[in-house]
């Protein structure tokens, strides 16, 4: 039996009131769950309590959960509730510190030897600019790319836990790409970096007692055509684009026609899918 079907059998025995197997659902999901919630807070105190407020709603409401093979997105969306309010309490975002990041980790970082030619020093430093950009990223936007890059849910999961259609999630995935690339870029790392900034702050990140961080991938980054033009709309870039496409003066070869009519087409989905949307 894999991992995911035991827990989605744990689940069905836990709702028929096996508390052996309530048991054993909450010691599987800790330590996968503390991650998702410590990389939304990079608070190791405050992600502590959240689980175990976390964990005991599980417990309250494992009953309400109508499909239990979808028992991880299920409990990602209450721990983002249980995340989101607590920090509606304090009507803001608490700061999070690069002293956050665990000394384990990080010592294991700069230690190991890579193929990347950066020294101890530059590790660092490098390490402090990662975790500063991704501290400036609002809440929602760090939260999807964890759930995406870290926790490796596909769209229609990460739909499920933010209680959207797959497109808005994909849409929202572009543009907190799109702000972290902007951020690291404002920090001096160019934005091809992203998949390396991605990778190195899953490892610093990840729970000290786990033998690996996961990999990110560039394919874990792609959202789509349409979602990534729906996304870039709401970009000054993208709208700059739409002021070109809307035209004013230019010469209009054929390839320059094919192109318009196709940008156009696409405008013209985007703007019912967001009607759609709404």
């Amino acid at each position: 039996m894999d991992t995911e079907n035991e827990f989605a059998e744990w689940v069905r025995r836990a709702q028929l009131g096996d508390r052996v197997s309530l048991d054993r659902l909450a010691e599987g999901a800790r330590q996968r769950l503390y991650a998702y919630i410590y990389r939304l807070t990079m608070n190791h105190d405050l992600a502590q309590d959240l689980l175990q407020e976390t964990l005991l709603k599980m417990v309250e409401n494992i009953k309400e959960l109508e499909h239990p093979e979808r028992f991880w997105s299920w409990l990602f969306r209450t721990a983002l509730g249980v995340v989101q309010h607590h920090y509606r309490d304090l009507a803001r975002e608490q700061a999070i510190e690069f002293s956050s990041v665990s000394r384990k980790r990080l010592s294991q970082y700069l230690s190991e030897d890579r193929d990347d030619g950066l020294n101890r020093a530059i590790r660092k430093e490098l390490s402090e600019t990662i975790v500063d950009a991704m501290a400036r990223l609002r809440l929602t936007h760090r939260n999807v790319l964890m759930l995406r890059c870290f926790e490796q849910l596909s769209f229609a999961e990460i739909a499920e836990v933010l209680g959207c259609k797959e497109l808005r999630a994909r849409v929202l995935f572009f543009r907190a790409r799109h702000s972290l690339s902007r951020q690291l870029s404002s920090r001096g790392l160019h934005k091809g970096l992203l998949v390396t900034a991605l990778g190195v702050f899953g490892l610093l990140t990840a729970p000290a007692d786990t033998a690996s961080a996961g990999t990110v991938t560039a394919s874990s980054l792609k959202v789509g055509v349409v979602a990534a033009f729906v996304g870039k709309a709401g970009t000054p870039a993208g709208a700059a684009v739409a002021v070109t496409a809307a035209g004013f003066t230019f010469t209009l070869t054929t390839e320059h026609f094919v192109f318009f009519t196709f940008l156009f087409a696409l405008v013209a989905v985007s703007l019912v899918i967001g009607l759609y949307l709404d």
